[in-house]
């Protein structure tokens, strides 16, 4: 049985994440996972906005009451499920996300960071509205977000990324450095 290809990736918010996901799915095929998706899911049924206050709250209360690894655990449960040998994880950003994909697949597990110039990552963030409020924050209100507790580790640990990709151009620059990158991998 061929071992899956993992790709995890890891960035500020609005550096280009789902961008080089939908790259990567859409050349070389595959399927995206998210932890946001798992905690939408866990709000939805609480009837909670998906806020990104409220997905960053829930996500530290289950590292709280059920351990740092709880949602690469089941990240990982959700990596079994799907039908694909190539899949990208989205949501690595804390010390310890990475090790449970480098105990199960080893080599076969490559992380990816991507990032931007925070001012532009703010004009995206702002322009695509994914979160609720997120088009009305103003950059202070972007800038603070990056110091919360499942933020602040994502520079860090993306220093111990295989690839890094700066992405502070165009969509075909940064579909151009993905290549390169899937090329290797």
């Amino acid at each position: 049985m061929k071992k899956k290809i993992i790709i995890g990736l890891i960035g500020e918010q609005a550096g280009g994440k789902g961008t080089v996901a939908d790259i990567i799915t859409k050349k070389y095929g595959g399927v995206r996972l998210t932890t946001s998706n798992i905690l939408r899911r866990t709000l939805d049924s609480l009837y909670i906005p998906s806020s990104r206050d409220n997905l960053t709250n829930l996500a530290l209360i289950l590292k709280k009451g059920f351990g740092k690894a709880v949602l690469m655990k089941a990240m990982l449960h959700e990596v079994e499920k799907v039908d694909s040998d190539l899949i990208i994880v989205d949501g690595i950003r804390m010390p310890g996300d990475t090790d449970p994909f480098i105990k199960e697949y080893g080599n076969n597990f490559y992380l990816i960071y991507v990032t931007a110039d925070q001012k532009i990552r703010w004009k995206r963030s702002k322009a695509r509205g994914e979160k609720a409020n997120e088009s009305k924050a103003n950059f202070k209100e972007f800038a603070d977000k990056e110091k919360k507790q499942t933020e602040i580790s994502i520079a860090k640990v993306g220093k111990k990324a295989n690839y890094k990709i700066l992405n502070n151009n165009n969509t075909k620059e940064l579909e151009k450095k993905v290549i390169e990158i899937m090329e290797k991998i």
